[in-house]
């Protein structure tokens, strides 16, 4: 340890890199001469889109997986539901089954003999 100490104290601890006598007098004067004179710079205008792109982008994102989401996990409405009916009992929700069952069937039908012929 003692070692590093006295090594430490045998360098020279002066600088030996020195300026020319009066360099940073003219230094100033000497850089901005050799500058090209530029024109009065007019503002740089940056348009309102550039700067609410970024967020009209992710609001759209979000959007669209909010409704992505809303889609895919919607519980699908049982028919009364769909149409506000009120059927307390049984007798009418059979009523009812039948009504719908013979629409779909006429729709069925429909498809199948007036589709084609078009």
């Amino acid at each position: 340890m003692d070692k590093k100490i006295t090594r430490l104290g045998e360098i020279n601890k002066t600088n030996p890199f020195k300026t020319p006598e009066g360099y940073f007098e003219g230094l100033t004067e000497q850089i901005m001469s050799q500058l090209p004179e530029r024109a009065d710079a007019t503002p740089h205008v940056i348009p309102l889109w550039s700067k609410v792109k970024t967020w009209v982008y992710m609001a759209a994102m979000f959007s669209g997986i909010a409704l992505m989401i809303n889609l895919f996990t919607h519980v699908k409405d049982t028919p009364q539901q769909q149409q506000g009916l009120n059927l307390s009992s049984s007798a009418e929700l059979e009523e009812y089954y039948q009504y719908y069952e013979q629409q779909m069937t006429q729709n069925i039908y429909h498809e199948a003999f007036y589709v084609n012929l078009e």
